[in-house]
């Protein structure tokens, strides 16, 4: 059975782009292995995250990120069993609303989504949508 779960959390301090990308490259190795697609956002030392994948492999995956020193105030927003992947297509995406590339490509595939009329897929979208806004907001 399919799982997704998706969370949103501080970071216990700023991250430089070094760190960043240092843990965009290992959580994505970990997911690749594991089989696990989804998203990954930081954004003024906030982070959300979409997790999708076989239930126990992305319930082992939030465990040991709940474990994990560098979060904060972690918030688990949506925890469903489902038939479909919503970031199949988006190989583990990692994007640092700073950046107006990184964020325009996100858009277009958050677009993708909408067009796609799944009721996850839209509450996903949305609430990736209000993360993104909020923190923009708050530059």
């Amino acid at each position: 059975m399919l799982k997704t779960i998706c969370y949103i959390s501080d970071s216990c301090q700023e991250e430089s782009l070094n760190t960043l990308k240092n843990l965009f490259s290992k959580a994505k190795k970990n997911n690749l292995k594991f089989n696990i697609t989804g998203i990954l956002i930081y954004s003024n030392a906030n982070f959300l995250q979409v997790l999708e994948g076989n239930e126990t492999n992305v319930n082992d995956t939030f465990k040991r990120i709940s474990l994990d020193t560098r979060h904060r105030n972690l918030f688990k927003v949506i925890d469903i069993n489902t038939q479909q992947r919503i970031f199949e297509d988006y190989n583990f995406g990692f994007t640092i609303v700073d950046s107006s590339k990184e964020l325009n490509e996100l858009n277009e595939y958050l677009e993708w989504l909408r067009k796609a009329d799944n009721k996850l897929a839209n509450k996903v979208v949305n609430m990736v949508e209000n993360f993104i806004t909020q923190k923009i907001a708050k530059q």
